[in-house]
């Protein structure tokens, strides 16, 4: 019997060698020409702390050693250089690394990692997922598995490794056996935890890679391809049960001057109107218009100060805005853009007076129990310089008098979603989440998530909450009203007593937004993004605490919405930025395609505005596209399954509550 013959060819390789000095893979330029001239298919993935216009750090320079250029760490931070593939299952990748010292710095992902790993990672789903083969700490070759916080050690062998010289690491990963080689020593391990994923390059401190090749055998690469298909089968199918986009309207906004809009029920909620903002000669312009392009009205002065701004409806049936501006504040009508009265702060200012977004609390609530709510929530610091530990929680009436306040207690009041409204007992009267604590309508403590704060200050993290939303999130009498808490993880709250019912460390979990993505279950979820090192994952948990799923569209994407795109009760999470373009379901298919041009690599800081709101009536959302002066509206190109019943979710801050109305009427 003749003898089988394994012949692996390069499907992609990586080397600087050839490639001019200088910086490479900065996530905030505005265009990759160089990088997809010079290293295509291959992204970087990582920058400092998850933000989107930080330098990689990442440079093409010389080294002596093997007189020739390499890609190399300019900084202590991890990096992971990653192709696009996410259907790569059995793959042979090589690359000559040298890692340069033995010390890394302390990371807010892995705050347990004292010390230099680099090397290749296989299979990897996200920033958390994967399999990673490294050089460690100048003393030996480890492979891991990374599992959310959990780094299980598959194979390692002790090796001294010397930082002047470059070693040639490899993986040869075929079914769920792994053999992995540095030089001579070789490690070998079986793992069926992650069946296939992206392949990369990553660090986390000072280190070079000269080059590295990506290898397939034609069977393997036919393998992919197979599995490719059947994704992209499955998912054409779903998206052919959603609407695609019909346009509905175009508006030539450029005689106006705007730079900007947004969207807002200005004359009442049933009206959806526009906001342009124009600036001449460092002059702010605020031009409000229907959504036809008439014109309201005209206010030469800024609408709003800061990130506070809350809405109220006015006795006379008009829409107010309220922003706090010095020392007092500014009373707006949004029917006329007139300021109509301007009433002093509860307290006089003895420094400088610093508001702080309460997020949830931008309507007014009730804590005194009458037909009306007209209570705001204020959360502020008199201080010379912004000091969160001197913050205060106030409430005050329709008339702009103190109620009650508290002042801030560690771990303090929380960022910007931490403050929220709501009537746990049912006594008519608003009781006051504040960040870690339960506050009655009189300002008293009722209860503090005690459990769920020892857990957040004993992981790596902020030390603090970020966000802390309460509701009938999980669908159940038995169970709500229910919290979503945001920090070291997903953090889900019994609403009637601060238990913690369940903790998900997933990462650092700055906020989300809370829709219904899952509308075969009970209740609301969690769209989680992450930040801090693992940028772009978004975790979907339910109100009943059960983790459901996860995706990554991109390392820099932040989910959006919830946006109301069909009218049946499900809701969908908005990628906005370029590799993750489109509209999401819970399971992380993007079900709707958007334009891509609306959105790309090579023009990704200077963008449109897309924004999504009930333009036709009919309860389901348009998609508005706002783009050098100008605007146009896309509508769904099919009716919505049942007129007679629509969805119609109430939206306020970043959750979206149950809602339903009649499409006939």
């Amino acid at each position: 019997m003749s003898g089988r013959r394994i012949v692996y060819r390069k499907v992609l390789s990586f080397d600087p060698s050839t490639v001019p000095e200088g910086d490479y893979f900065d996530s905030g330029t505005p265009d990759r020409d160089r990088e997809n001239r010079y290293f295509p298919s291959w992204y970087n993935d990582m920058t400092p702390w998850g933000y989107r216009n930080q330098k990689s750090h990442l440079q093409v320079a010389y080294d002596s050693v093997i007189e020739a250029n390499v890609l190399e760490w300019q900084l202590m931070h991890v990096r992971y250089l990653l192709t696009t593939d996410p259907f790569w299952s059995e793959v042979r990748l090589s690359g000559n690394f040298r890692m340069t010292t033995a010390d890394c710095v302390k990371y807010h992902d892995i705050p347990n990692c004292t010390e230099s790993r680099i090397g290749i990672v296989f299979r990897y789903e996200d920033h958390r997922h994967f399999y990673f083969l490294a050089m460690e700490g100048l003393r030996r070759i480890v492979l891991y598995r990374r599992d959310d916080e959990e780094w299980q050690v598959l194979a390692e062998k002790p090796k001294e490794i010397d930082p002047d010289q470059y070693y040639q690491l490899g993986v040869e990963a075929v079914g769920n056996h792994f053999r992995c080689w540095c030089e001579d020593t070789v490690l070998t391990a079986t793992d069926k935890h992650y069946i296939r994923g992206r392949v990369g390059l990553r660090g986390n401190s000072l280190g070079k890679i000269a080059s590295a090749v990506v290898e397939m055998t034609p069977g393997q690469q036919q393998y992919h391809k197979i599995l490719r298909d059947i994704y992209q089968k499955e998912v054409q199918e779903i998206r052919a049960n959603y609407p695609k986009l019909k346009l509905v309207a175009s508006i030539d906004l450029n005689d106006f001057g705007a730079v900007s809009i947004s969207f807002a029920n200005l004359r009442g909620t049933s009206h959806l109107d526009m906001l342009l903002t124009s600036s001449a000669n460092g002059a702010e312009k605020n031009i409000a218009m229907d959504i036809e392009g008439r014109v309201l009205w005209e206010r030469n002065q800024p609408l709003y100060e800061g990130k506070v701004a809350i809405y109220r409806d006015a006795p006379e049936g008009h829409r107010e805005l309220i922003k706090i501006k010095d020392d007092h504040f500014e009373i707006i009508d949004l029917s006329t853009g007139e300021t109509v009265n301007t009433p002093l702060f509860p307290r006089p200012i003895r420094h400088k007076l610093w508001v702080m977004p309460t997020g949830m609390a931008n309507h007014p609530g009730n804590v005194r129990g009458t037909d009306i709510a007209g209570d705001l929530l204020i959360r502020y610091c008199d201080a010379e310089t912004f000091d969160e530990d001197q913050a205060r929680l106030m409430v005050i009436d329709d008339q702009f008098n103190e109620i009650w306040s508290v002042d801030s207690q560690p771990p303090g009041l929380g960022h910007t979603f931490s403050s929220q409204f709501f009537d746990v007992d049912g006594d008519g009267k608003d009781e006051v989440l504040a960040s870690y604590q339960l506050l009655s309508s009189k300002g008293q403590t009722i209860w503090r998530m005690q459990d769920t704060i020892n857990d957040i200050q004993n992981r790596a993290g902020a030390g603090h909450i970020d966000f802390a939303v309460i509701g009938n999130l999980a669908g159940d009498e038995e169970l709500d009203p229910t919290i979503f808490v945001c920090s070291g993880g997903v953090y889900v709250v019994d609403g009637m007593t601060g238990n913690l019912r369940a903790a998900h460390h997933i990462g650092h979990t700055q906020g989300g937004k809370i829709g219904n993505f899952f509308s075969d279950l009970p209740g609301l979820e969690l769209a989680g993004r992450n930040r801090w090192g693992s940028m772009g994952i978004v975790n979907f948990v339910n109100g009943r605490g059960n983790w459901l799923n996860r995706m990554h569209p991109d390392p820099i994407g932040h989910p959006s919405g919830p946006v109301n795109w069909t009218g049946d009760g499900q809701e969908l999470v908005f990628i906005g930025s370029y590799r993750g373009f489109g509209l999401y379901d819970g399971h992380g298919r993007k079900v709707v395609e958007l334009p891509y041009e609306w959105c790309n690599e090579s023009n990704y800081r200077n963008r449109p505005t897309i924004a999504f709101a009930n333009v036709l009536g009919d309860a389901r959302q348009e998609v508005i596209h706002f783009w050098q002066g100008v605007l146009t509206i896309y509508t769904q190109d099919t009716p919505p399954p049942d007129s007679s019943c629509i969805y119609n979710p109430i939206h306020q801050g970043i959750a979206s509550w149950p809602g339903w109305t009649n499409g006939n009427n």
